[in-house]
């Protein structure tokens, strides 16, 4: 179900081959540099074959950060306690007083490919959507992104997986668009091999937290919805892509009432998500999806496979959800191979 033509990859691990870059950002000054964007900055243009590594000490690093670079591994010297923070929403607003929007809100901007971010926390305190509008942690635009003891924390719209927004995210990113896939309208969903893969990650958000259009994978992950509630996912697939969000033995949970999480809605009306032995308490909605509108309708591309837990019994489901075959799951399950090359 997964389309082929990609390219190979596999990440040299430091020390086979030729010798790695290796920079340390500390806040107190014992480091290469103070802050996260400067030692990204620091990186040449064509650094070598082998990754740079970043190491951020523990601290926390209240800045804007883009890695325009390939082949970068961000690594935090402990999950909870190495912090890189922002505040921006939705609602801030250009010199002309109109809103910036959802895409220059975020506090991570990945637009390198083959960036490995590791051990960190990634939080926009905007604050809530209903007043701050969206406001987004981590925006992963590049191919061939790997997160792992990642936390994600922020309101609205936490994690988007998807191409740059030409030509306003200049106003914020200037030159470091990187690599990555550009568009006009990330809205469109246009047709992409672009992956990202997660790993024992804390994703925590509400309202369609995780979304866009890239092929994402979610291994053994936390989704944790707000007391607001609203849906973990929206995904934005286009039409000839078979592959939307994967989530595999990740646990769905949060302090909304119960009911209250949706697994999600779809963006654009070929969204293709779909949830693998995972458990889900009682915060998650017993309908399962549900409807954007009436153009934008839950599918068979919508699905689950051995759901544990509260909301284990899938009779309650939306009737047009799909209930995976063992087969057809297992045709998933295979295709993992691709994010861990």
């Amino acid at each position: 179900m997964f389309d082929g033509g990609l390219p190979e990859y596999r990440r040299k691990e430091p020390g086979e081959g030729e010798k790695s870059m290796m920079i340390t950002v500390a806040k107190d000054g014992s480091g290469d540099y103070t802050g996260i964007q400067a030692a990204v900055d620091s990186i040449p243009e064509y650094p070598g074959e082998e990754p740079v590594q970043i190491l951020v000490r523990v601290g926390e690093y209240r800045e804007k950060v883009v890695i325009h670079r390939d082949n970068v591994v961000l690594t935090g010297e402990d999950p909870e306690h190495t912090v890189v923070a922002w505040n921006g929403c939705a609602k801030d607003l250009y010199p002309d007083g109109t809103e910036k929007g959802t895409f220059l809100s975020s506090t991570l901007m990945v637009t390198g490919s083959h960036v490995t971010v590791e051990n960190i926390t990634i939080r926009n305190d905007a604050g809530d959507g209903r007043i701050a509008g969206q406001a987004v942690a981590v925006y992963a635009a590049g191919d061939r992104g790997i997160w792992k003891n990642c936390r994600m924390i922020a309101h609205q719209d936490t994690l988007f997986c998807g191409p740059v927004r030409l030509p306003n995210v200049r106003e914020d990113i200037g030159s470091r668009t990187g690599s990555a896939e550009a568009v006009l309208r990330v809205e469109d969903g246009h047709l992409t091999h672009s992956r990202q893969y997660f790993e024992n990650c804390l994703i925590r958000g509400d309202v369609d937290f995780i979304f866009g259009c890239y092929r994402c994978w979610f291994e053994r992950c936390t989704l944790f919805m707000n007391e607001r509630g609203g849906w973990y996912t929206a995904a934005n697939t286009n039409e000839g892509q078979e592959c939307g969000f994967v989530f595999h033995r990740c646990r769905l949970t949060g302090n909304c009432a119960p009911g209250a999480g949706f697994l999600g809605r779809p963006w654009r009306k070929y969204a293709r998500t779909v949830f693998l032995e995972c458990e889900m308490d009682e915060h998650v909605a017993p309908e399962g999806f549900s409807d954007w509108d009436e153009e934008r309708v839950v599918t068979e591309r919508c699905g689950e496979w051995r759901t544990t837990g509260a909301r284990a019994d899938q009779r309650t489901r939306h009737p047009a959800q799909k209930r995976l075959t063992d087969r057809e799951a297992e045709a998933v399950l295979r295709s993992r191979e691709q994010w861990t090359l």
